[in-house]
């Protein structure tokens, strides 16, 4: 009898712990980029969705324009001030925005200050 209580309950908590260890977000500050990085040149549009900016990576002269597919507006500004998108609303999306130097590029969205993301710009090889 004990068998057949716990045998539903199985599948549920194997969803609990595939999703915690596919949970590759992290909580911490450190960043570590990716083991072989993939980054993408050209003109993108990267995605904004409510708690979330997306981590890109990118070769120097690629043009990067936000899209805010959120219900709340948002923000693109990076830690050292060089990029400021100003509010995008729900729908919107920003103009295209050059990154013409290689380097880590911390940025958040100063409407909603825990909102963070990372853009590592790669030169071309």
């Amino acid at each position: 009898m004990t068998r057949f209580l716990f045998s539903p309950l199985l599948p549920i908590l194997l969803v609990a712990l595939v999703s915690v260890a596919c949970d590759n977000k992290g909580g911490g500050d450190s960043f570590a980029p990716p083991s072989t990085p993939t980054p993408t040149s050209g003109e993108i549009t990267a995605d904004i969705y409510d708690g979330d900016l997306p981590d890109l990576n990118i070769y120097v002269g690629t043009r990067v324009r936000w899209r805010n597919l959120g219900d709340i507006a948002h923000n693109v500004t990076t830690k050292d001030g060089t990029v400021n998108t100003g509010v995008i609303e729900e729908g919107q999306r920003t103009a295209y925005i050059l990154f013409s130097k290689s380097g880590v590029m911390e940025y958040f969205d100063n409407l909603n200050p825990s909102m963070e993301g990372r853009i590592q710009v790669f030169d071309r090889n």
